[in-house]
């Protein structure tokens, strides 16, 4: 079984669409959707988010499902010029920052996911593919000079919020782990201030979001052009995830379907 973890539901529902997974079991205080992508047998988990959210949620996956593999998986801040908005990213190295302090960034490099093959998308639409360095950070990064600061110091692709957490169980627990993102803002875009403040214990408030957008409109406009990026990476993302795990050849894979 491959297990798929990502944050929100925003990046799971494109996935649901793509498998065939309508039996939802839940396993403590998640809900895992089970079924088959791309001819494999899959548990799906939108996990929260954060970096403690993935950690529980991905313990709870080994000790319930004993995977053969674990994708950490969903949304991420492209932190090159060349990583653009739809873009994939399939990690070859997890970083997770330790201190950014303006002219002093620290990070520890934490564990590599398995190797593939080059993974490519099925169907003909070219989806662009990157192989690299993912970061983990402890909050959203929002200010497009940030990115670029994290970028160029880390030579890291995309910065997310769980990735490392996901990564440091499957070491701990001797379960392979893959990572992929696609990417819904880019190096040079600035995100709202008010968008950390949207989550509380890793779930999305929407009061919150409607006491921001009433305090200053630009905070919908802001929220309405990320949410049509969404959609296109939700959507671009899912088409790779389906074509990707039909072509990983894992050696526990493989001995599974002898």
């Amino acid at each position: 079984m491959i297990a798929i973890l990502v944050a929100v539901r925003q990046e799971l529902r494109p996935i649901l669409r793509r498998a065939d997974a309508r039996h939802v079991v839940r396993q403590e205080h998640l809900d895992f959707h089970e079924g088959t992508l791309g001819g494999q047998p899959v548990a799906l988990l939108a996990l929260g988010i954060g970096k403690e959210c993935a950690r529980i949620a991905a313990e709870i996956t080994v000790r319930c499902y004993r995977p053969d593999l674990i994708i950490s998986s969903g949304f991420g801040g492209g932190l090159q010029p060349d990583v653009k908005a739809g873009h994939i990213v399939v990690g070859t190295e997890i970083l997770e920052l330790r201190q950014d302090q303006g002219t002093q960034i620290t990070w520890d490099s934490t564990h590599k996911p398995v190797q593939p093959a080059r993974l490519h998308e099925n169907n003909g639409s070219e989806i662009r593919v990157h192989y690299g360095k993912i970061m983990t950070t402890d909050e959203m990064v929002l200010r497009a000079a940030n990115k670029a600061r994290l970028g160029k110091a880390s030579g890291a692709l995309t910065v997310d919020m769980e990735t490392s957490a996901v990564a440091a169980v499957c070491a701990a627990r001797k379960t392979d782990f893959l990572a992929v993102r696609c990417i819904t803002d880019q190096v040079n875009e600035d995100l709202p201030d008010e968008f950390n403040d949207f989550f509380v214990l890793g779930q999305l408030r929407p009061d919150r979001v409607f006491s921001s957008c009433v305090r200053d409109p630009r905070v919908l406009a802001d929220l309405a052009r990320l949410g049509y990026r969404a959609r296109h990476s939700g959507a671009k993302l899912a088409r790779f995830l389906e074509s990707a795990v039909a072509q990983l050849n894992l050696p526990a894979l493989a001995g599974r379907n002898l």
